[in-house]
């Protein structure tokens, strides 16, 4: 089978995928009334994939139906889908995640600076000499290269937030839920960017590239929809409105970060107050319930989620996630050093954990070691 044959096929196999797989999207549904930016996201990002599709569609039309083989065109056309894809996807992962993190000017800004460079590769293509076509593709990577980044890093400062946001609220770890975003992301963006140099390369490389970017183009899209089963879950931590709290001079400061060096919002006397809370809680146990979040614990100590918050982050100087933990891990050691017979996987239950996984994992954070390794060094 020749390679002509085997692209013919890929690429059309690539732009089938594409339309059905864009749609798709759609289908998955979240409370809207509670999420009202869930359902913007999806819709843009369905745009993506649909754009995706177009471009693939576009060129197999002119390699294979206008037999045009001209790499100038082809190449000019990806940058243009890949710089409006990569905008329309950023904006949706913002939309999903930090709405207000995006402002119209910069919504705006960014507009332009599609447009500009959608006319930069149109004047580019007709220009008649040949080696200032090539200059102009050279020049317009770098500048999508340049654009690129900037999404990214928009994507990483929402994404570290999100985080932060998830070990905030959830005394458990569900970061898995977004741990395959900072892979992806990359992979994709690595993979995007490196396409349009093999235009240059053998026909073979070409080949193997599109065979690998549908299999990450699929592999990108089962991790979205597993992401957007748990999207409820995960949106009720970081669509928290007691998430930021407004400083002195009226600029918005998150939970998981100081306004200052040891400065702390609550007076002393309301920081001994909850810390008198959080003792008698802590006798009675509350951190054993498993999923519990920062809104119960509040609740069952008998004060709000905000005082809570900046007691933990600005008194504790941890997370709730952490301040959980540790408790959590502290009455597991004592358990095992009082009860050698039972099993780890009993007394991770007994203290809250959910699973063995994750009560082994935190206690090599907490600790720096194995839950096994830790207790065999504890023996006489």
């Amino acid at each position: 089978m020749s390679f002509d044959v085997i692209e013919y096929n890929l690429v059309l196999f690539g732009w089938i995928i594409a339309f059905l797989l864009g749609p798709l999207l759609l289908l998955r549904s979240s409370d809207e009334k509670v999420h009202p930016s869930y359902r913007r996201a999806m819709v843009t990002c369905a745009l993506v994939i649909l754009l995706l599709g177009v471009e693939i569609l576009f060129q197999w039309l002119i390699r294979f139906y206008f037999e045009l083989n001209d790499p100038v065109l082809s190449v000019s056309v990806y940058l243009l889908a890949f710089c409006i894809a990569t905008l329309l996807f950023t904006a949706g992962f913002c939309a999903m995640m930090a709405p207000a993190l995006i402002s119209r000017s910069q919504r705006m800004i960014a507009c332009i600076v599609v447009s500009v460079y959608s006319i930069f590769l149109l004047i580019n293509y007709f220009v008649p000499n040949r080696r200032f076509q090539l200059i102009g593709i050279l020049v317009a990577c770098a500048l999508l290269f340049i654009f690129t980044c900037v999404c990214v890093y928009k994507a990483i400062v929402i994404y570290r937030r999100a985080i932060n946001d998830l070990r905030t609220y959830y005394s458990d770890f569900v970061e898995n839920l977004m741990r395959w975003m900072p892979g992806v992301g990359v992979s994709i963006m690595l993979f995007l960017l490196t396409a349009p140099i093999t235009c240059l390369c053998p026909r073979w490389v070409g080949v193997n590239q599109l065979a690998l970017g549908i299999i990450m183009f699929i592999y990108t899209f089962v991790c979205t929809i597993n992401f957007s089963v748990s999207y409820n879950e995960v949106a009720t931590a970081f669509n928290q409105p007691d998430n930021q709290e407004a400083d002195h001079d009226g600029s918005l400061v998150t939970d998981g970060s100081l306004a200052g060096e040891d400065r702390s919002s609550l007076s002393e006397a309301l920081q001994q107050v909850i810390q008198d809370k959080e003792v008698r809680w802590r006798d009675h146990g509350g951190y054993r319930t498993s999923g519990l979040t920062i809104d119960q614990a509040a609740r069952a100590m008998g004060t709000n989620r905000s005082y809570l918050s900046r007691y933990l982050n600005e008194v504790r100087h941890m997370t709730f996630y952490e301040w959980v933990a540790i408790m959590r891990i502290d009455e597991a050691k004592s358990l095992m050093l009082e009860n050698r017979d039972t099993s780890i996987e009993e007394i991770a239950s007994q203290v809250g954990f959910s699973s063995l996984s994750t009560f082994s994992s935190t206690f090599k954070k907490v600790v720096g070691e194995s839950p096994v390794k830790w207790k065999n060094s504890q023996k006489l």
